[in-house]
């Protein structure tokens, strides 16, 4: 019955995209027509479904925590030819919301399981995840808990794979902010203000007042080609701060996925633009040892690549899934 699910979801309810139909508003109508909502375990919530695409499952992480799983389906669209990708809001998020009294109580380990039950569900015996960003490390959670339940990863804008002996999670944290203020004060972010005539905060109006936060609040630091700036999307009214701090604060201090990398080996492959705020560094000491982990830095972007390279992102996360890879070759 699971399977039959999967396969009404995957198969038959197809988004319309643009060059194959030209009918833009084929994608909302399809996300709309496709959805459907997940009671959790405990009852406490419940998790808003959909889903993109035709062929092999594939389960899509939004970052985060407490953002909304839109800003994906840029990332995604390009490869639906061949992938079914589900689309999903987790627990806390604008579509999955939870009541104000039970934020505080939302944590990691509570999305891996709840992505447990979305694996069963769906009627998945191992999951193919894509993520991006926070939803790296709720992968790696879900594998480190999991193992067993999953086939292979593609992972963008990721997380490390392991803490450094000596060091936590809250550690690393300054480094990253550290690259987010260089790239905020690029002489770019300046020059794009100027262009678009937002640089004098004084005299703007509401609406130019959004616009000039969405440069220099959150495209700045997420992608390099800031000519595109309109197309960023997230943020405001998509983002719960709180549950970002219930879920940031529930985040381990220490890590480390080789251990079971060696156990349960997978194959993982890493997407990430050479200018992202987080480091690939640590990846890449993984996958000089071991084949099945593989490393793609993206010249020139940033946190959201598909922004800035969306052809070269797109080959490649389409070329990291099996089905396609056998397929070329």
């Amino acid at each position: 019955m699971r399977n039959a699910l999967t396969l009404a979801i995957c198969l038959f309810l197809n988004f319309t995209i643009k060059g194959q139909t030209g009918q833009e508003n084929g994608l909302f109508d399809e996300l709309e027509r496709n959805s459907w909502y997940l009671p959790t375990a405990d009852g406490k919530a419940r998790l808003y479904i959909t889903s993109l695409g035709r062929g092999d499952t594939v389960v899509s992480l939004h970052g985060g925590p407490g953002n909304n799983f839109n800003y994906l389906v840029d990332a995604v669209r390009g490869s639906t030819d061949s992938t079914c990708f589900v689309l999903f809001d987790q627990r806390g998020s604008l579509y999955s919301r939870v009541q104000d009294s039970s934020v505080r109580d939302l944590s990691l380990d509570i999305l891996v399981d709840d992505l447990e039950s979305l694996r069963k569900e769906i009627g998945q015996e191992k999951l193919t995840l894509f993520a991006h960003s926070f939803g790296t490390v709720l992968a790696i959670s879900y594998y480190l808990k999991y193992p067993q339940n999953v086939r292979g990863m593609v992972l963008t804008a990721s997380m490390p794979p392991f803490i450094p002996r000596g060091k936590t999670f809250i550690d690393l944290v300054p480094e990253f902010h550290k690259r987010i203020k260089a790239l905020r004060n690029r002489p770019e972010v300046e020059a794009i203000l100027r262009d678009e005539g937002l640089w004098e905060e004084e005299g703007l109006n509401k609406k130019q007042q959004s616009d000039r936060y969405k440069i220099t609040g959150l495209a700045s630091f997420n992608m390099i080609e800031l000519r595109n700036w309109r197309s960023f999307k997230g943020g405001r009214a998509f983002f719960n701060s709180a549950v970002e701090g219930a879920i940031g604060g529930s985040m381990p201090e220490s890590y480390d996925i080789r251990p079971t990398l060696e156990r349960f080996p997978i194959t993982i492959s890493i997407i990430q633009g050479t200018e992202d705020y987080l480091s690939a560094d640590s990846w890449k000491l993984i996958s000089d040892l071991l084949d099945h982990v593989s490393v793609h830095l993206i010249e020139h972007s940033s946190h959201y690549i598909w922004l800035d390279r969306a052809e070269e992102f797109n080959h490649i996360l389409s070329s990291s899934f099996p089905w396609n890879r056998n397929r070329q070759e």
